[in-house]
């Protein structure tokens, strides 16, 4: 049955095909609601803020990048309980702006936090300008505290959906390895494009091992025996003559080492002499 037409007197709603093109929008809207040179969304990664979204007319920061979290802003927001909107900077008798981030002339700030589904700290929507507000911007805290309810929802909804997507490209990739049913070379390289996608858009962290067996091995159990180690959110694909690549999702290089350091034992003690190669996985 064809779909009827839109009445002509009905306002077509915007398209947005991806959560990060909806945020941008999102920043844009802030941005002509309530002025600020620069609006951000960040995710908190150990002691580093990384720019997740940028919408930026003045200080050239761009997606990517990585501010240090305790010469930021917004850890006085977050962990000393500053402002969460300051209209000029120069008012506050403590003046702590002028020692952070000193290659940034702020005149102004706004920063929320973001949560993630436990309610833990994920990052923070902030805005900055060179210039100092109106001071009635300060007015704005109900709205733009149901602005980053509702940001946290959305990254919230998009990090989960791009973990179960990781685990279903893993478990049904069409590129399988005839001796270990895992996936083969290009499987692999969809796998590293996919989490290079999720590190990039949600801050996320991924780590790769390659392992090099003996060639005369047994490559299923090779296969099994890994399987056994790693976990569901974890891929291990077979690259050819007993060489593996092993995706370690939401790990950091220390934790991965360590992983590392376990399958080589535990292979060790199958007789399976075994080199293993680690880095970490680049955003692309």
């Amino acid at each position: 049955m064809p779909t009827p037409p839109m009445p002509a007197d009905v306002i077509p709603l915007p398209s947005y095909t991806t959560c990060q093109s909806l945020l941008d929008a999102h920043l844009t809207e802030l941005q002509n609601r309530f002025g600020m040179a620069t609006w951000m969304i960040t995710r908190l990664s150990g002691e580093d803020l990384i720019l997740l979204r940028v919408q930026d007319g003045h200080y050239g920061l761009q997606r990517g990048e990585r501010l240090q979290w305790q010469n930021s802003y917004c850890v006085r927001m977050v962990e000393l309980g500053a402002p969460r909107i300051t209209t000029d900077v120069s008012t506050d008798p403590d003046d702590p702006f002028s020692s952070l981030n000193n290659s940034l002339d702020i005149g102004a700030y706004i920063g929320l936090p973001l949560v993630d589904s436990d309610n833990r700290l994920f990052g923070t929507l902030c805005a900055m300008d060179p210039q100092a507000q109106p001071a009635d911007l300060a007015n704005a805290l109900p709205s733009l505290t149901h602005d980053a309810a509702l940001i946290s929802f959305l990254l919230n909804n998009a990090v989960r959906e791009a973990r179960e997507k990781r685990l279903t490209t893993f478990v049904e990739h069409p590129d399988r390895c005839d001796d270990t049913g895992l996936p083969g070379r290009k499987g692999w390289d969809d796998i590293c494009r996919q989490e290079a996608s999720n590190c990039r858009d949600f801050g996320l962290q991924a780590s790769v091992l390659y392992l090099q067996a003996p060639e005369d091995g047994d490559s299923l159990t090779i296969a099994d025996s890994l399987a056994a180690l790693l976990r569901e959110q974890d891929s291990i694909a077979h690259l050819g003559s007993n060489c593996f690549g092993i995706l370690l999702a939401d790990t950091d290089e220390e934790k991965s080492r360590r992983v590392a350091d376990r399958i080589r034992d535990a292979l060790n003690a199958k007789q399976l002499l075994v080199r293993i190669d680690q880095e970490m996985l680049i955003s692309g």
